[in-house]
C-alpha cells in the first residue's frame, strides 16, 4: 500500500480558490441569463398582455396578437395576396384594398377604430374622421409624434420629420423659406414644363391608334416626379442629383424590406449582405449631399441665385444667425433638409 502526503495547506488555499471562482463565474452567467430571461419575457409577453387588457377595457379590438411577431406575419401576406391581383378599373378610387389590404380587411372586422400589432408594440388604427381631426388639429398637443422605424430614421436623414423640441423649431425656421409662395412661384415652369412633356407623350401614343388606348402610366409618374424634384431642388446639378434619387430609391427598397419584418434590437448593426449594402448606401448618399451643398455653397452668387432649393432666396440656412453652430453643423442641417424633400417627393 502506497501512502501519498497529505497536501499542504497552500494547495488546499488554491483548490478552494479555483473552486469558488469557478462557482462565482457560473453564478453571474446563470444570474445574467436568468435577468435577460425575465426582461424578455416581460417586453414580449408580460407588458404586451397588459397593453392588450387596457385596449380591451376600452373597448378595442383587433386581430389576435402572435407572440413576439404580433401581426407581422398577416399584413406581410396580405400585401403580398393584394400586390398579386390586379386592380379593377372600377375600384380605382377605393385603393386601400390594393395597398393595405390588411387595413381594409381589419376595418371591416373590428370597426373603424381596432388595434394592431407590430411585434410586442401596439398601434390603435383610427379611421373615423372627426377622430383624425382631433387628433392632428385640436389636441395635437397631446399626442408626440410617431417614433420612426431606425431603418426609416436612416433613410430620411436628419430631416424635420425626426426632430423634435428646440431641433425641431429651428430646422423649421431654416427649410420654411423653401415653401414660401414667392419661391414656389419660381418652380412652377419647370412643374408645367415636365408636365407638358408628359402630356404631350401620351398624346402621341393615343394617336397611334384609332380606337381606346390603354397605358400604364406608374413608370411615367414616377419618372415624372424625379424628374421635377431634382430639378428643383438641385438646380444645374440637376445630374448629380439624379444620382442621390436613385440611391435613395435602393435605400428605401431596402427600408421597406426591414420594415416588413419583426424589430430585433442591435439586428441593424450585425454585418449581414443586406446591412452592409444599406451602410454603404447611407454612406454614399450623405457622401453626395455634402458634395452638392459645398460646391453650391463656393459658388458664385449669380450661380446661388438659379432657382433650386439649394438657392432659394431668405433661406436661413446660409445666413448669419446660426454662426454660433459652425459650418459642420450648417452642412449637417441642410443635407438633411435636401434629403428629407427628395423623400416626401
Amino acid at each position: 500500500m502506497e501512502l501519498r502526503p497529505y497536501p499542504g495547506k497552500e494547495m488546499m488555499k488554491e483548490w478552494w480558490s479555483w473552486s469558488a471562482s469557478v462557482m462565482v463565474q457560473h453564478s453571474l452567467v446563470i444570474l445574467l441569463f436568468l435577468l435577460l430571461a425575465m426582461k424578455a419575457l416581460h417586453v414580449l409577453w408580460l407588458k404586451p398582455k397588459k397593453l392588450e387588457r387596457l385596449f380591451w377595457r376600452q373597448g378595442m379590438r383587433g386581430p389576435p396578437r402572435r407572440l413576439v411577431i404580433g401581426n407581422v406575419g398577416e399584413m406581410v401576406a396580405m400585401v403580398l395576396a393584394a400586390s398579386s391581383m390586379p386592380v379593377r378599373s372600377s375600384s380605382y378610387h377605393n385603393i386601400l384594398p390594393a395597398s393595405s389590404l390588411f387595413l381594409h380587411q381589419w376595418k371591416k372586422a373590428y370597426g373603424s377604430i381596432f388595434l394592431m400589432w407590430f411585434g410586442p408594440t401596439p398601434r390603435v388604427v383610427v379611421a373615423e374622421p372627426e377622430l383624425i381631426r382631433e387628433v392632428l388639429v385640436t389636441r395635437v398637443q397631446l399626442f408626440d409624434r410617431y417614433v420612426a422605424h431606425p431603418f426609416v430614421r436612416q433613410l430620411e436623414g436628419e430631416g424635420l420629420v425626426n426632430l423634435r423640441g428646440a431641433k425641431w423649431a429651428l430646422h423649421r425656421k431654416l427649410i420654411s423659406p423653401v415653401f414660401k409662395s414667392d419661391n414656389l412661384r419660381l418652380l412652377m415652369p419647370t412643374v408645367g414644363e415636365k408636365v407638358v412633356a408628359m402630356v404631350e407623350k401620351l398624346l402621341t401614343v393615343a394617336g397611334r391608334s384609332s380606337g381606346e388606348v390603354e397605358v400604364d402610366v406608374a413608370e411615367w409618374y414616377q419618372s415624372i416626379t424625379e424628374d421635377v424634384i431634382t430639378r428643383v431642388t438641385f438646380g444645374r446639378s440637376y445630374a448629380d442629383g439624379k444620382a442621390v434619387f436613385n440611391l435613395q430609391a435602393r435605400l428605401m427598397v431596402l427600408a421597406a424590406e426591414a420594415f416588413n419584418r419583426v424589430f430585433v434590437p442591435g439586428y441593424r448593426y450585425l454585418p449581414t449582405k443586406k446591412n452592409r449594402e444599406r451602410w454603404k448606401l447611407d454612406v454614399d448618399i450623405r457622401q453626395n449631399l455634402a458634395m452638392l451643398v459645398s460646391r453650391r455653397e463656393k459658388s458664385p452668387a449669380r450661380m446661388k441665385r438659379r432657382r433650386s432649393v439649394l438657392g432659394c432666396k431668405g433661406l436661413a440656412w446660409a445666413d448669419d444667425r446660426i454662426v454660433w453652430a459652425g459650418g459642420g453643423y450648417k452642412l449637417q442641417r441642410r443635407r438633411g433638409g435636401v434629403q428629407d424633400i427628395l423623400l416626401r417627393g
